[in-house]
């Protein structure tokens, strides 16, 4: 009778300790929950994205990237289910030989199989920084470039761009 008298002392203790974990784990989740309302709060509403302010610029180190010459350029990211459906298409587009695709992310092995049809695709550090200096925001986008590096025309869509591209 003891033994049982036992038994149930450490199942009660062991509910109770339970309990106990389980109501700091809600509290903390609340607090939590209250730290993203703030932060989803304090940083408003997000701008919407327009590939088409990047046109006319000139970016010297897309320039350097083409070696002068006009080119269809791609921004991919590996996370981006977009990039990879448009990957294929953009391949195609680019069966003319002057095309490039920058690939941002890791692993790019991926994204980089289906891009396998264009002449140049860069990965890694060379990549972040063309795309923190072409300021791109969001992917795929695609742009084309003349042999000074000044993007003649932009778009988020692979169809975006031979409708309207220059004889170069």
């Amino acid at each position: 009778m003891a033994f049982l008298v036992v038994a149930l002392v450490l199942v009660a203790a062991l509910c109770v300790f339970q309990l106990v974990l389980v109501l700091a784990v809600l509290r903390r989740l609340r607090e939590h929950e209250t730290r993203f309302e703030q932060l989803a709060r304090s940083r408003g509403p997000m701008d919407a994205y327009d590939p088409n302010e990047l046109v006319g610029r000139r970016i010297p180190e897309l320039a350097a990237h083409t070696g002068g010459e006009p080119r269809t350029v791609g921004f991919f990211s590996v996370g981006c289910e977009a990039c990879h459906e448009q990957a294929p298409e953009f391949v195609a587009a680019a069966g003319v030989g002057d095309a490039s695709a920058i690939v941002v992310g890791a692993p790019a092995d991926e994204l980089t199989g289906l891009l396998g049809g264009v002449p140049a695709v860069v990965t890694g550090e060379e990549a972040d920084g063309l795309m923190r200096a072409v300021d791109v925001k969001a992917f795929p986008t695609f742009l084309r470039v003349d042999g000074d590096g000044v993007i003649v025309r932009a778009g988020i869509a692979v169809a975006d761009l031979p409708a309207a591209t220059p004889a170069l």
